[in-house]
């Protein structure tokens, strides 16, 4: 069922666990970016990346703070930096430090940021094409002006590239530093490698480093990260899909820890009483923290995948069309609906045939025939029709096109599809036993796409 929470957010309450309700968000918080998902993968990854930060007190809330006196002193007098250097280099150092990232991706960023500007904000070079400490250009995608010279985006942003360079961490920093900033001075990042070595321990964060970079989670792993937040691995599954939703979205934080915590509060898992609000808010917060620190690092794999290149130029969004948007924001709204065989159709939710009799949701194609009728668009019931309906497709998949996979090899032709949401994750009911979710388009037995005319 569906409960109205504080704040103008819902949470949606299944089977005893928790389904966050932020993708049903699009149409309730004003000042949300009315996307699905991000039209670059680099800025969903940024976004995300984002939700790692904190609330800080007012005395540290700056983009600017000043590092305490004594890191200021000793910093200052090894490297020979200035108060407004030191303190890009300690937003630099932070940044690497809430991604997860080790003491070596720190050390390139600041070095990176002193060949770059000499860590000054101000600076636009490239016949004023780049602008602020990595001198970022908007026109490759790195993001608006006013976002890359927001230093703690920018730092976000390099440090989203420069995790999907293969051996980032053992080459030389030189390599990793040009593979992220293609320069026309490749060798020139070197000469500044000691220098950042010097300020980056002067500027340790308080929590110490991690000694690697984090991989995305195994299986094992991930029902093990669960039981840490307190949650069970389905419930973890339904948070990592609304946050990525939420970050498309450009659904604040407070609004996605509001959501969960809600949840945490009034689920009452067993019978047992809701958990202490104060309580709920804290584990929401450390949920949010890592998880969006899982998927700011596997977001921003994928970009390098998306983009074939650093500098972010993923189509995503561009080229959609406004009905392929409507279907796909009717299809993310069903996120955490059961699968129901032979559920579901041009119509909504219904009960199934045979083993889906007693579920009410969609099955594969009940649920994009259900999204292109909400744009105003019949398509066929059944997945082998919609496979001959539309245009076949190659290139570059778009938001609202239709993609097919062959999970029997016995019988010729697809049996199962999902709805595209961005060029590299679908939204689709999997199997019997399972939810609505979002999963990645290419996955075994994908045969292709089909978009609507």
């Amino acid at each position: 069922m569906i409960i109205e929470a504080g704040l103008g957010v819902k949470a949606l309450i299944a089977g005893g666990g928790i389904v966050t309700g932020i993708a049903l968000l699009a149409g309730m918080t004003g000042g949300a970016k009315v996307a699905v998902t991000s039209a670059d993968r680099a800025e969903l990854a940024a976004a995300v990346c984002a939700y790692t930060d904190r609330p800080r007190p007012a005395t540290e809330a700056s983009s600017t703070r000043r590092p305490p006196r004594s890191e200021t002193a000793r910093a200052g007098e090894t490297s020979g930096l200035d108060r407004e250097q030191l303190a890009h280099a300690r937003i630099i150092v932070d940044t690497a430090a809430e991604m997860g990232l080790p003491e070596r991706a720190a050390v390139i960023g600041v070095a990176t940021a002193l060949q770059e500007s000499h860590l000054r904000n101000d600076v636009v070079g490239d016949h004023g094409t780049a602008f602020g400490i990595f001198q970022q250009r908007p026109v490759s995608g790195w993001g608006t002006k006013a976002q890359v010279t927001d230093p703690r985006y920018a730092a976000r942003k390099f440090f989203s590239v420069l995790v999907t360079v293969e051996d980032w961490q053992t080459e030389p920093l030189t390599v990793a530093a040009q593979t992220v900033q293609n320069s026309a001075f490749p060798d020139a990042y070197a000469e500044h490698e000691d220098r950042a070595v010097e300020v980056v321990a002067a500027l340790r964060p308080p929590g110490g480093w991690v000694q690697t970079a984090s991989r995305p989670r195994s299986a094992p792993a991930a029902e093990k990260s669960a039981e840490e937040l307190g949650l069970t691995a389905a419930d973890l599954s339904a948070v990592r899909s609304s946050i990525e939703t939420a970050g498309s979205l450009g659904i604040d934080r407070k609004a996605v820890v509001a959501d969960i915590a809600y949840a945490l509060h009034d689920a009452g898992r067993g019978g047992a009483p809701p958990t202490d609000p104060g309580k709920a808010r804290r584990q929401a917060e450390r949920i949010v923290s890592v998880v969006a620190g899982d998927l700011c690092r596997e977001l921003a794999g994928e970009f390098s995948e998306d983009t074939g290149q650093t500098e972010g130029t993923g189509k995503g969004l561009k080229g959609a069309s406004a009905r392929a948007m409507t279907a796909v924001r009717a299809a993310l709204k069903m996120l955490g609906v059961p699968y129901s065989w032979g559920g579901g159709g041009a119509g909504g939710a219904s009960f199934g045939i045979g083993r889906g009799a007693r579920t009410k949701g969609f099955d594969c194609s009940g649920l994009v025939q259900y999204a292109w009728a909400e744009a105003g668009v019949p398509i066929p019931r059944v997945t082998y029709a919609q496979w001959n309906h539309g245009t076949r497709i190659r290139g570059t998949i778009r938001p609202g096109d239709l993609v097919f996979y062959e999970t029997d090899p016995r019988v010729p032709g697809p049996d199962h599809v999902g709805l595209a949401v961005s060029a590299t994750k679908m939204i689709h009911a999997p199997r019997t036993g399972t939810v609505i979710r979002i999963d990645p388009v290419r996955r075994s037995g994908y045969m292709g796409a089909v978009r609507m005319n």
